[in-house]
């Protein structure tokens, strides 16, 4: 079995319906980035079957439903709202030790957002 990963999930449904039901599969399975993307940890496996879930509830001519790699080491540049501001993502490379950081403060391998303003690691 392949090791955990980050993937980011974003979709872009047509009918209102169908819509609801796959925001709520996916707020139980991934975090709510926006709207229409989540931030899902799983492996390939997980990944797969979560899509194969999802294709189950969309229409395949008329809805989108897309899942990207997030690498290992990643640069995040946040602006406007973003996150709430006791929310912080830990991204980190395998092996990395975890930093401890605050809402506005970030570390090597930690993105943090704050309503306030931008955020950058």
């Amino acid at each position: 079995m392949s090791a955990p990963h980050y993937w980011l999930v974003g979709y872009d449904i047509a009918s209102p319906r169908r819509l609801r039901r796959v925001h709520r599969y996916l707020k139980k399975r991934a975090f709510p980035v926006q709207y229409s993307l989540f931030l899902m940890r799983g492996t390939l496996r997980e990944l797969e079957r979560l899509l194969h879930d999802l294709a189950q509830l969309i229409h395949p001519r008329r809805d989108d439903v897309r899942a990207w790699p997030v690498p290992a080491s990643t640069h995040v540049v946040t602006f406007g709202r973003g996150l709430a501001e006791d929310i912080v993502i830990v991204l980190r490379a395998p092996g990395a030790a975890a930093a401890r950081t605050g809402p506005g403060r970030t570390r090597a391998g930690v993105a943090a957002s704050t309503a306030s303003g931008a955020s950058r690691r």
